[in-house]
């Protein structure tokens, strides 16, 4: 029951008795109305307390919000373990002459692991491009086809460690690039594009898993 029904209750019942004392005053000895009317008050100011009162209980027996509980420490790990298991960035990219015709092209990656965990590096593989144009690509490490391969060519990368690793492709010179690979040999490229996956693999004491991830990155 709200305010507004507990004042409108109380009006009518305190309208009705006003009528009827009025109506009495014509039958009955003052004594009596007197008698009559602090009743009839006690009445109404009864009816008004038990009003408020229910509505005050009412309001506190209403059930609270439940509350949003936030995913603990563990889960949002775990999330984060499945999305993101390893940040793959570029810390450089160099490229030096051989000869007139061919170059080396240095890249340089790190690994780092974000989790607690041990997480096993595979291998990265990746591609180089230069304004859309694919100037070298290779592979770094080797992928595990079950527990019984050697591990040998993996990286292993310790919770909240990082790897470097680093992968140099030769840079052929041709009629086709002669351009480009002077720009390159030069230094004189501004930015640089490598598109790749990564594979890992992790195992706890229950269960193994591990997979594939893509990346794109800028240098610088």
């Amino acid at each position: 029951m709200n305010k507004r029904k507990i004042i409108s209750i109380s009006s009518a019942v305190a309208i009705a008795l006003v009528a009827g004392i009025t109506y009495l005053t014509h039958q009955m000895n003052k004594r009596k109305i007197i008698s009559i009317s602090l009743v009839a008050i006690a009445l109404v100011a009864g009816i008004t307390y038990w009003g408020f009162t229910y509505y005050s209980e009412g309001v506190d027996r209403q059930d609270p919000e439940p509350a949003v509980q936030s995913p603990s420490t563990t889960e949002i790990q775990s999330i984060d373990r499945n999305d993101n298991p390893i940040v793959i960035s570029i810390k450089n990219i160099t490229v030096e002459p051989i000869d007139s015709s061919n170059s080396n092209l240095q890249i340089t990656f790190d690994a780092y692991n974000p989790h607690q965990g041990t997480i096993i590096l595979e291998s990265i593989q990746y591609k180089v491009l230069v304004n859309n144009s694919e100037v070298a690509s290779g592979e770094i490490g080797e992928r595990l086809e079950g527990f019984l391969e050697s591990q040998g060519n993996v990286f292993p990368v310790i919770g909240s460690g990082n790897v470097t690793l680093k992968d140099t492709d030769l840079l052929a010179r041709n009629s086709e690039n002669s351009n480009l690979w002077n720009r390159l040999s030069t230094n004189q490229i501004d930015s640089y594009q490598v598109n790749g996956t990564y594979s890992f693999s992790q195992t706890s004491t229950l269960q193994a898993s591990g997979g594939d991830r893509p990346f794109t990155l800028n240098f610088p």
